[in-house]
């Protein structure tokens, strides 16, 4: 399954059931994590990004930022 956006896939994860033991986090982590997207008070990046590939999930096209000079 594909899923576009960082945010958007660690949401998905997170959605899953018993997802913390694959993680290695504690329940509640996870829950705050789950209030943080709700309430718009998003975690960073880099934190989205460690705990999907611990998940297993991959990075299927990376970034590609274009500059017009």
């Amino acid at each position: 399954m594909e899923i576009s956006g960082t945010k958007d896939a660690f949401a998905h994860m997170i959605s899953h059931r018993s997802v913390y033991r694959k993680l290695g986090v504690s329940r509640s982590t996870v829950s705050s994590w789950k209030i943080r997207l709700r309430k718009g008070n998003e975690l960073s990046l880099d934190k989205m990004e460690e705990m999907l590939l611990k998940y297993g999930a991959e990075v299927v096209e990376e970034k590609v930022w274009d500059f017009e000079e």
